[in-house]
């Protein structure tokens, strides 16, 4: 499945565009059309999204559907998620892994869970290393926690046959003589 918008470039939703606190979600979301009918792959139409938009999975499947314990301090949440750039991009990838593997009857959702959902959510949700621990449950905080440190790397680095021989070349043959 190749989605062609990008949710974060195409929708920075504002906290007027999320739906009041106690919403009621919709029974059945109404299928939201991909951008691009094709899928590249010999014409075949792309199945339709559920949910056209990383915000409306969030608000209209996601949040309804986990039920946790945000009291105790063992797991927490920010009800203005959008604003944590990390948790867009993790909520995105359940979003679009969902949209991928319900089509599976067998056992897709069940792969959703164990490989998707339950890991991105233990790390969404800690209160201490998380994406959201600077944050209540019921309120958004200042980032506690500053972003990896980083140092740019000599360019020539790259070049090293470590780094840039196809596997099984000449140059990567560490046996061959």
């Amino acid at each position: 499945m190749s989605l062609t918008h990008d949710e974060w470039a195409d929708s920075n939703p504002s906290p007027a565009s999320a739906p009041p606190t106690g919403a009621a979600p919709s029974a059945a979301p109404a299928p939201a059309a991909e951008s691009g009918s094709a899928s590249g792959q010999g014409g075949a139409a792309s199945p339709q999204l559920v949910f056209s938009t990383v915000t409306d999975f969030v608000h209209d499947y996601l949040a309804p559907m986990i039920r946790r314990n945000l009291a105790g301090g063992q797991l927490t949440w920010c009800p203005a998620w959008w604003r944590h750039p990390e948790a867009v991009t993790r909520l995105t990838a359940l979003w679009r892994s969902w949209e991928n593997l319900r089509l599976d009857p067998a056992v897709g959702i069940s792969m959703w869970f164990l490989h998707h959902c339950d890991p991105h959510l233990r790390v969404l949700m800690d209160p201490d290393i998380g994406p959201l621990a600077a944050c209540q449950p019921g309120q958004h905080g200042a980032y506690a926690l500053a972003p990896l440190p980083v140092e740019r790397p000599d360019p020539a680095l790259w070049l090293s046959p470590a780094f840039s021989a196809a596997p099984g070349s000449a140059e990567r043959d560490i046996g061959g003589s």
